[in-house]
């Protein structure tokens, strides 16, 4: 479907995104704030740091990624997960990787039929009310996303290190959704 590659990591991009937001754990995480007031901001960087680090390794396990997972929900949300649920997400994350390395987008696009336009009809009912979950809902069910992933590009290219005098690299804080 594409040859840009670039275009397949932005499809997976925001289908992680989606799967994060659809998480029955991580809903609850955010909606009860275990993360504190910032909790909305906690996972979409999770799903960022979920993101980066299957794509560095394109033959990840899903036992990696659930490892990964846990260890962020234990550091940030100060929450163990005792279910399958975080085994579940992560072998769903790597279908979903495993799919847009092969140029097969249903299952993305299946999620954004089932999960990405219920966060816009939810954003929508809210009226736009609450500020980061609802503008990040938004950001990621806009189907826009999903048929031009390039905005995604410019802003991926945007974030290039900054080296100060001294040859620091400065820490940046990455914002995916």
């Amino acid at each position: 479907m594409f040859d840009d590659p670039e275009k397949k990591v932005a499809y997976f991009e925001y289908a992680v995104g989606l799967v994060f937001h659809s998480w029955p754990v991580m809903k609850q995480a955010v909606e009860e704030e275990w993360g504190g007031v910032e909790s909305a901001d906690k996972r979409d960087w999770m799903a960022g740091a979920v993101f980066d680090f299957i794509t560095a390794n394109p033959d990840v396990e899903a036992d990696d990624v659930e490892e990964i997972i846990l260890q962020i929900l234990t550091d940030e949300f100060s929450a163990d997960v005792e279910d399958d649920s975080a085994y579940e997400l992560a072998t769903d994350l790597v279908s979903l990787w495993k799919s847009s390395q092969e140029d097969d987008f249903e299952p993305i696009r299946k999620l954004h039929e089932t999960v990405g336009k219920k966060l816009l009809e939810k954003m929508e009912s809210e009226g736009g009310a609450g500020a980061g979950s609802s503008e990040t809902a938004n950001a990621e069910a806009t189907p826009e996303l999903v048929e031009a992933p390039d905005a995604q590009e410019q802003s991926q290219q945007q974030q290039d290190p900054v080296v100060d005098d001294d040859g620091f690299t400065m820490v940046q804080r990455k914002r995916r959704y």
